[in-house]
């Protein structure tokens, strides 16, 4: 599909269709977070109190909450590249600092992070993906890194995650390059 003919399934507001000053804040702070980016809430704003509220609960699990911001942003790219979506595979939070090699790499089913407490996440965030998530040897490694409580923390911002990642999708936000962000043989819930 070329750049000019991308019709989204649910358009963007125009910064004059922009009139709840919250809204305004939202969009303004994602230019600067970048993850998600401010399309996604000129797209999610036509519902401006669910745009905030989104907002404001993917800041506190993404970039809040005990778990460090990075291991959760490299398991949000993970988890975009396993489903599928362009958009969500393509943004990342400068703050977390995620190098070109991990974020290429973490949805490859031979990669593993070299950091345990961050390899335990990401395994956890792909038996969710892409299974049904009672995985006992993940639950076993886990309880060497995390709390329950921050076990809490990483399902909520994976299954948040997972959501978003299928409404971006559905909604078509942005039109995408010729070159995918999307490693070649990354795990896929496609099989």
């Amino acid at each position: 599909m070329s750049l000019n003919a991308h019709s989204p399934n649910v358009p963007q507001l125009s910064d004059d269709e922009i009139t709840d000053p919250g809204l305004r804040e939202v969009i303004e702070r994602a230019a600067e977070t970048k993850s998600p980016p401010p399309s996604w809430y000129r797209t999610m704003g036509h519902d401006s109190a669910v745009a905030q509220e989104f907002a404001r609960y993917w800041d506190m699990l993404h970039r809040g909450g005990n778990v460090p911001h990075r291991i959760k942003e490299l398991c949000r790219i993970q988890i975009a590249q396993m489903i599928g979506c362009e958009f969500c595979a393509g943004q990342t939070s400068p703050p977390a600092q995620i190098s070109a090699e991990e974020q290429m790499s973490c949805a490859l089913p031979d990669w593993e992070h070299p950091d345990p407490k961050t390899r335990a996440a990401l395994h956890y965030a792909r038996t969710l993906t892409l299974d049904d998530g009672r995985d006992a040897e993940v639950y076993a490694e886990l309880e060497r890194f995390y709390s329950h409580a921050e076990v809490i923390e990483l399902a909520a911002f994976f299954m948040l995650t997972m959501g978003g990642n299928r409404m971006a999708k559905s909604w078509s936000i942005e039109p995408h390059g010729d070159g995918s962000v999307i490693p070649s043989g990354a795990m896929s819930v496609k099989g």
